[in-house]
């Protein structure tokens, strides 16, 4: 069984603590993910003059995707708690009518 090491997208690193978000578009496919050290990210964008392009066009890439994904997730937090309360509601509606 091979075991799966996730890299960073800039140095390659294989250690360390690597956070990750979903990939898609032009950089990813569906289903996978890209992992990166905030502080590879960090120093990217601090001086992306010193890097090439492709590093400096990954870090906006993952910058958005990141956005994006908290976004999303905020949204569908709010949404399901709200089916959720909604929920609890009608079993209690439900538990006060007599003779069921």
């Amino acid at each position: 069984m091979k075991l799966f090491k996730p890299k960073c997208a800039f140095c390659g690193g294989r250690y360390g603590f690597l956070h990750s978000v979903n990939a898609y578009g032009i950089y990813g496919e569906l289903g996978k993910r890209y992992y990166y050290h905030p502080e590879c990210m960090n120093m990217v964008e601090m001086e992306p003059e010193k890097f090439g392009h492709k590093m400096v066009d990954m870090a906006i890439y993952l910058n958005d995707r990141l956005k994006e994904c908290k976004r999303e997730t905020n949204d569908n937090i709010a949404k399901d708690f709200k089916e959720k309360v909604e929920e609890c509601h009608a079993n209690n509606f439900s538990r006060m009518i007599p003779g069921r």
